[in-house]
């Protein structure tokens, strides 16, 4: 009997070690089913808190099934067309919050006259180009003319006359003896160009007056070539010494003992005020345009011997005081000058934008751009076209460069996207007319600006729909659908963060 009870012992033993050393195959489901009663647990204290109306009703364990699935349902459409309708105020927030409003206090406004780009058909200094070829071995006569005509058509051609460039097979050696190459034909040019706005000679440089006072005048660099302008706020960024050389022009010592102004202001109280761009030899181009803006090769000038007059209208957009800090580009639709995001300019205007695009367009249908348009250094150059690259390829697609179009049915055009200004305004010729016989008075020709008359509106941009705005709307969709607010989302956070670590640690 005893031996029998001790091997029974000993049977048991064996089959509880045996137990022991097993894995339990129900451990894991228990431990599943305790791990979802903890998480079903803290789910249903959370419904119960209330932070979402409705949800209170799903861990209530009295109501119906059907109950819980109409309150489940209403909950649902609710955050649906809270959620959309949350969207539809980011999409006016993002594409629609600003304005163009009207304003009509005209008395408190000081208006900017219209800005000049005078360009002269004769660019290069003889003299200097003499002193050229001397230095490089050419003392031939002809060849030197030869030279001097090339360069100069080449200086003063764009997109309407690249096929009127003089060109010879003795035009071909000499560019090949001086190593003149298309990436250097607007330095060279550059370099045989006097700054007429520079002369030491007060009486024969190129400048702007208003009555006893002086408006800055800049040699800039445009898409016809060397030109002069002034009465701009932005010609100083376009000047062709920084656009070729990348750097400013010292200053100039003329303005240092006199009143001068970067652009010439008036109003109401005003009258009639003028002022004259004059110091050039005929024949000249005259464009007038914003002074936000560079002139637009589209609208060519042809060239003219005498001097002109224009009496001119101007109707301007501002911006509100914090428009710019309050917004996006994306927002406003618009850009203000340093916010460039152009590859060849470091300023932006939309004018400079369809330069760019003339950029892309040439370098795609002529695999190469003119060269009066400043190159980036470094992997982003690109490839400066040949002389007879200009006269043959650019020709055929003329109106396309300088329209967009390819002919007058094409509705479309060549897509090119560019933002307005911000800031700008639209000049208006109320009467224009020739001042003959100048030169012989004046000793030179130019143009003359006239305002008579001021705006009695113009255009603001505005903020409607601000951020504040933008957290209302969203906030009221919420609380009216859901019954949510700040503190909502906070007991949601609170919730599912020290709350859930407090419970996870055991404090329940």
């Amino acid at each position: 009997m005893i031996r029998q009870r001790e091997s029974s012992a000993s049977i048991g033993w064996q089959s509880t070690e045996k137990n022991v050393n097993q894995p339990d195959p129900k451990g894991p489901v228990r431990w599943m089913v305790r791990l979802f009663k903890s998480i079903s647990t803290f789910v249903l204290i959370f419904l119960e808190q209330g932070a979402v109306h409705g949800l209170i009703y799903l861990g209530k364990p009295f109501l119906h099934i059907l109950e819980k699935l109409f309150w489940l349902t209403l909950v649902v459409v609710s955050l649906y067309f809270s959620v959309v309708l949350s969207f539809v105020s980011w999409e006016r927030y993002q594409s629609k919050s600003t304005v163009v409003a009207i304003e009509k206090d005209h008395y408190y406004w000081n208006t900017s006259m219209p800005s000049l780009t005078i360009c002269p058909l004769k660019r290069l200094h003889r003299p200097y180009l003499l002193n050229y070829c001397s230095k490089n071995g050419i003392t031939n006569e002809e060849d030197q003319a030869e030279l001097f005509d090339f360069l100069e058509s080449l200086a003063n051609s764009s997109f309407f006359n690249f096929d009127s460039i003089k060109h010879s097979a003795k035009v071909d050696q000499l560019l090949d003896v001086l190593q003149i190459h298309p990436e250097s034909y607007m330095q060279v040019i550059y370099n045989l160009t006097r700054d007429l706005s520079r002369l030491d000679d007060t009486e024969l440089r190129v400048r702007t007056q208003s009555n006893l006072e002086f408006l800055r005048t800049y040699q800039t660099l445009t898409e016809y070539g060397i030109c002069y302008t002034t009465n701009s706020f932005i010609s100083s960024n376009l000047t062709a010494s920084l656009l070729l050389t990348g750097k400013q022009p010292p200053p100039d010592d003329f303005y240092s003992t006199r009143v001068v102004h970067n652009v010439r202001y008036g109003n109401l109280f005003d009258g009639d005020i003028t002022y004259s761009f004059i110091g050039f030899e005929p024949p000249i181009s005259i464009f007038y345009h914003s002074p936000y803006e560079t002139l637009n090769i589209a609208k060519y000038q042809p060239l003219t011997n005498e001097a002109h007059e224009y009496e001119t209208f101007s109707i301007e957009i501002v911006t509100t005081k914090d428009f710019k800090e309050d917004t996006t580009i994306s927002q406003r639709g618009c850009r203000f000058h340093y916010e460039s995001n152009l590859t060849h300019y470091s300023i932006y205007t939309k004018g400079i934008c369809l330069q760019e695009c003339r950029i892309q367009l040439a370098y795609k249908l002529c695999q190469c751009i003119p060269h009066f348009y400043p190159n980036p250094e470094g992997p982003r150059a690109k490839k400066v076209c040949h002389y007879k690259q200009l006269m043959k390829c650019f020709p055929r697609h003329q109106k396309l460069f300088l329209e967009f179009k390819e002919n007058n049915n094409d509705k479309k055009g060549v897509p090119c996207y560019c933002e307005q200004n911000c800031v700008d305004s639209k000049v208006i010729i109320e009467h224009r007319q020739v001042l003959k016989h100048t030169q012989k008075l004046i000793g030179s020709i130019g143009g003359l600006i006239v305002v008579k008359r001021y705006p009695l509106v113009r255009f603001s941009r505005q903020l409607l729909f601000t951020f504040t705005d933008l957290l209302v709307s969203i906030g009221g969709t919420a609380g009216f659908f859901l019954g949510f607010s700040v503190l909502g989302m906070v007991e949601i956070l609170y919730f599912f963060t020290l709350r859930l670590v407090w419970y996870i640690a055991g404090r329940r």
